[in-house]
């Protein structure tokens, strides 16, 4: 049996080694194999664990959406207002970009890649992304008030400042171009100027 250099359990090496992975180099690009070998783990281990790399692949998700999550509600409360939480959004993703660590949105990364192969992964995805434009709308609605309109209307101003930040992430990933990070600041600025005060 393989022994680890670290203290660290199994599951959390497996869990952060694959998350490293399929972050750099993508989840159907990462084979279960590489993730044993370079988490120095055993194979009878992770499946001890993980019975699939979907059920890998879903811990993954589980674990990014908490840590997102509660990164989106520490911007927002560092944030006297919604232009200076869009701000320090877009500057964060300008500080993982220079540090080289920025491979873009791993939820979207991920749904990009399962096709349509695995319905529960893509579920998951799905629900991460409700639960960041309910997130988003909730902050807009605390802030706003009454000038946020209906739930309805706040969660589409939500809907909206999230598919700016997916595509802008998107269009950055597909030509380089880091002018598409600088778009997302101003274009959901004007969102917010237009739909909330």
């Amino acid at each position: 049996m393989k022994k680890s250099s670290t203290a660290t359990p199994a599951k959390e090496r497996l869990l952060a080694t694959a998350a490293r992975l399929f972050e750099a180099q993508g989840y159907e690009s990462t084979g279960i194999n590489q993730i044993i070998a370079e988490s120095e783990t055993a194979k009878a281990s992770f499946y001890d664990h993980f019975p699939s790399k979907e059920l890998l692949g879903q811990e993954y998700l589980a674990r990014y959406g908490r840590k997102h999550l509660e990164l989106l509600g520490l911007l927002m409360q560092r944030s006297a207002t919604p232009q200076d939480f869009i701000a320090a959004w877009v500057r964060l993703i300008r500080r993982q970009n220079r540090s080289g660590v920025f491979y873009g949105c791993p939820m979207a990364n991920l749904r990009a890649q399962i096709g349509i192969g695995s319905p529960a992964l893509a579920s998951a995805i799905a629900s991460l992304a409700a639960d960041t434009i309910e997130a988003l709308s909730g902050y807009l609605r605390a802030f706003y008030g009454e000038k946020a309109g209906t739930a309805k209307h706040a969660r589409a101003v939500a809907r909206r400042i999230f598919q700016i930040y997916e595509g802008g992430v998107h269009v950055w990933r597909l030509t380089g171009d880091d002018a598409a990070l600088d778009d997302i600041e101003p274009l959901c600025l004007a969102i917010l100027d237009r739909d909330c005060c």
